[in-house]
């Protein structure tokens, strides 16, 4: 059994800059409506993550699917560089 490490390279979706790439560590929200709309997009923790655009939206690509979402959306996606 592996054991998990602490990493600090935890940062909020928001502060990637274009091309920026990470794995989806967690999805930090009490709102279940942001939390369904995340997971019909198909954004789960452990989805790579690659920042396509961060203005006027911020547009990404999840697997083959590219999101665009607006920055209260983005900002609980939790990803780990």
């Amino acid at each position: 059994m592996q054991r998990l490490e602490t990493n600090k390279d935890l940062i909020s979706v928001t502060n990637l800059k274009k091309g920026e790439e990470g794995i989806i560590a967690e999805l930090n929200t009490k709102s279940s409506n942001i939390l369904r709309k995340l997971m019909a997009m198909g954004i789960m923790p452990g989805m790579n993550l690659k920042m396509i655009q961060t203005f006027p939206s911020y547009v990404f690509q999840v697997g083959y699917t590219q999101v665009a979402v607006d920055k209260e959306i983005a900002s609980v996606i939790i990803i780990d560089k």
